[in-house]
């Protein structure tokens, strides 16, 4: 049996929902009487503060959108009835990072404390203060399997840290890029609404990584496994591979590399290793010439 936190997570599953029933609107809201929840998504904006998943002081934001006409040219469905239906935003309050500096809310939303008061009450042991620095979205893409050229993503998951991402990949080179990754990571979601929730209003990176082998992706390539694909021009590649405690959490999620990641990992070390030496000859060179300068 399903405990509340299940329950509520399968309801938000089905979301965007057409033609929603009372019972459908009341499920949304396990904070809410059915009456109390048909109420708030009929009566004035029809949007309603329902419960956060992860983030303490925050909440969703399910929202009844009226039946429209879609009057978009070149849309698909030019011209035809577009049914109500529920779909999802998201909100943080200030209070939701541990600092006290986030965003406040636009406006109040309608039974908001109730949606908060609900989660604490229910399973506020799985709820944090946001406490990271930066968020990063890492797209698993499958080289051996392609559309149109395309490798087909397997996975989208982000990751929060407890450092800024640009200090990482840029000005820190005491261990190997995954390996500091590690230790950064305060939180990862693969979940779509956790992930929404711990990204709060705050912008984000993202990363793209190879799911049969964990190594990083070029535009046209795998770093480790070598397999080639088409470049979308619309993105960078790195080298990293996907972490260690990146790929235990797509493990216990179901995710099999057809490589073991070790190899990409010892790959990493491996050029990291060079990299240090390579600089370590660099500072002695830049010595020696200092030295006859001043001689």
């Amino acid at each position: 049996m399903m405990n509340k936190r299940e329950a509520y997570l399968s309801a938000l599953k089905r979301l965007p929902i057409d033609n929603p029933t009372p019972e459908d609107m009341a499920m949304l809201c396990p904070h809410l009487t059915v009456e109390e929840a048909v109420e708030a998504f009929t009566i004035g904006s029809g949007e309603v503060a329902c419960p956060p998943l992860k983030v303490r002081h925050s909440f969703q934001v399910i929202a009844l959108r009226k039946e429209r006409v879609d009057n978009f040219t070149g849309s698909e469905s030019y011209g035809k009835v577009i049914p109500k239906y529920l779909s999802l935003p998201f909100v943080r309050t200030d209070k939701s990072y541990a600092d006290g500096r986030g965003q406040s809310i636009d406006k109040p939303y309608k039974h908001m404390g109730k949606a908060m008061a609900f989660a604490e009450a229910n399973w506020g042991n799985e709820l944090v203060l946001d406490d990271w620095k930066s968020i990063v979205e890492f797209y698993v893409k499958d080289p051996t399997d392609l559309i149109n050229g395309r490798p087909r993503i397997t996975a989208v998951f982000r990751v929060a840290l407890s450092r800024d991402f640009n200090e990482i990949v840029a000005e820190d080179y005491s261990k190997p890029r995954s390996e500091l990754l590690d230790d950064a990571i305060s939180q990862i979601a693969l979940n779509p609404f956790v992930s929404q929730e711990i990204r709060g209003r705050r912008g984000g990176f993202e990363e793209h990584n190879c799911a049969h082998c964990g190594a990083g992706l070029l535009v046209s390539s795998c770093v480790s496994c070598g397999h080639k694909f088409r470049d979308n021009g619309c993105r960078s590649g790195w080298y990293t591979p996907l972490s260690r405690k990146m790929v235990a959490f797509l493990r216990e999620n179901g995710h099999k590399f057809a490589v073991d990641p070790e190899i990409a990992w010892a790959k990493e070390r491996k050029s990291w290793e060079e990299d240090c030496l390579k600089h370590e000859e660099f500072l002695k060179r830049r010595k020696k010439l200092l030295k006859i300068g001043r001689n």
